[in-house]
């Protein structure tokens, strides 16, 4: 059961120049978080390409990820740590959660759903006939999203801190995601994290003049970040 507590920061509606502490739990999705980790995911790519199909999906595939809660309960009271089962074991999805503290009893709990990654351990849980894919047992981000309330906090940051350290947890080296050229937020953002470009993928002359649109002029780019020494690969 992975999760990692991270402070974010945010500047007040009041006075800007004072900053207040906010603290997202990064752990592994629960059936209860998956009509709000889908609802940020449809919501933060909204009139993007990758709005249809896979926001249509993407709810079902969450699902597949799910964390039994009794195995993490188990888990939690064993003097020895067990496996939780889940119904997909070739990918794991995190969500971020904000907390909040109860008034009546002190306790920190969780608040809300606002940001989710999700990373496919080898072939087995990706598209097999992608025309520019990561080597067969690379670990691969599959979806990531950030609420558009909770973004330029580093929210972003603790997802791709938290699967930087889980993946060398299960014997990964490195891990390979892609990006849309034309999302040029997202791609500073992995750029900053330490993702490199291995290849673009191909323009296509002939789908451009048919569809005359800006989309169709930039494809994606295969980025790839080093977790390891003497991590080697071949396309």
């Amino acid at each position: 059961d992975f999760r990692r507590s991270c402070a974010l920061t945010k500047k007040t509606e009041e006075e800007e120049e004072e900053e207040e502490e906010e603290i997202v739990l990064v752990r592994a999705i629960r059936e209860r978080d998956v009509k709000d980790a889908s609802k940020v995911f449809r919501d933060s790519f909204e009139g993007s390409p990758d709005e249809k199909p896979r926001g249509f999906v993407l709810r079902y595939l969450l699902e597949a990820c799910v964390v039994d809660e009794e195995d993490v309960d188990d888990a939690k009271n064993a003097e020895t740590t067990t496996t939780a089962n889940k119904k997909n074991p070739y990918e794991v999805c995190f969500v971020g959660v904000t907390t909040k503290t109860n008034e009546e009893t002190g306790e920190t709990v969780e608040d809300e759903v606002i940001s989710l990654v999700s990373v496919a351990l080898d072939v087995r849980s990706r598209i097999v006939d992608d025309p520019n894919p990561p080597p067969s047992d690379a670990p691969y981000v599959c979806n990531m999203a950030v609420s558009a309330r909770h973004r330029n906090k580093g929210v972003a940051k603790a997802m791709l801190e938290a699967i930087g350290e889980f993946v060398p947890s299960v014997g990964g080296c490195d891990v390979w995601l892609h990006v849309r050229e034309l999302d040029e937020k997202a791609v500073r953002v992995y750029e900053r994290f330490g993702f490199e470009t291995v290849k673009a993928d191909e323009k296509n002359p002939l789908l451009n003049l048919v569809l005359n649109r800006k989309e169709s002029r930039k494809g994606r780019m295969l980025m790839r970040k080093v977790l390891a020494e003497g991590c080697n690969f071949i396309l």
